[in-house]
């Protein structure tokens, strides 16, 4: 969709504070898609919808997608870009692809989601030049290809890798999303689960953001209000935005 069309919809669903994180995949092996973009047209384009569209607030951020071997020219890009926003996240691992599912070929359930939640707290460890991190536990969307479902497995049993994972970004000053897409994709659970997002705050977890991961106009503000009732159900207070990657903290129930 084009931004324009991104804006009006948040406009006729009540939206006041829209961040547009277009992707940047430097690396992204088996893909034939171009995840680079220009940053000076993106820039522009975000400083003309901000003028046309002035009840709300644009933010302009990136999605890095993280891979060992990309993580200095990530870096580069986003230092010029001189984004208010970025979110780190994981989309392959391996070398191979979730969405094709190429990385779960010849896994089974257990080797697949440990080596997807290593390599989240290894890539979380290795690059700390993003704000939150996306989509925690996003290998849920991809259990099919295992032949299973997030009920068939006990979660718990990676909740250390988790939990270390958790505590790098809040001693770092980085913070997590919580991305409302899983339900769209019909696996009936946000990203990370409502677990997770307890354990976050219990270990004194404060910058969250709410996504929708939207890339259809319709899917602007998607699950707002539910995300907020899952972030006070885990006793938070407030919701962060971001500006010059910078949180910028509002109350939940302002």
């Amino acid at each position: 969709m084009s931004m324009k069309e991104a804006c009006q919809a948040g406009l006729n669903k009540g939206v006041t504070e829209i961040a547009f994180t277009e992707h940047l995949d430097v690396i992204y092996p088996d893909s034939n898609l171009d995840w680079d973009f220009d940053i000076q047209k993106y820039s522009q384009t975000i400083q003309h919808m901000s003028q046309a569209y002035p009840a709300l607030k644009i933010v302009k951020g990136v999605e890095v997608g993280l891979h060992p071997s990309g993580l200095e020219k990530s870096k580069d890009f986003t230092d010029r870009g001189e984004f208010d926003f970025i979110i780190g996240s994981i989309h392959v691992v391996g070398d191979k692809d979730m969405h094709e599912g190429e990385f779960f070929r010849n896994k089974s359930v257990n080797e697949a989601l440990e080596e997807y939640f290593l390599t989240v707290n290894s890539l979380v460890k290795a690059y700390p030049y993003f704000n939150v991190l996306g989509h925690l536990d996003l290998v849920k969307r991809y259990l099919k290809f295992l032949d299973c479902k997030c009920g068939d497995i006990n979660w718990h049993n990676y909740y250390d890798i988790v939990e270390d994972t958790l505590k790098e970004l809040i001693y770092s000053g980085r913070g997590i999303e919580l991305n409302m897409s899983g339900y769209r994709y019909g696996i009936n659970t946000s990203h990370p689960d409502f677990n997770t997002l307890k354990l976050y705050r219990e270990l004194g977890g404060e910058i969250i953001t709410i996504g929708s991961d939207a890339h259809k106009p319709m899917d602007i503000g998607y699950k707002n209000i539910q995300a907020v009732e899952l972030l006070q159900g885990a006793k938070f207070k407030y919701l962060a935005g971001f500006s010059k990657q910078i949180p910028q903290f509002y109350k939940i129930g302002s």
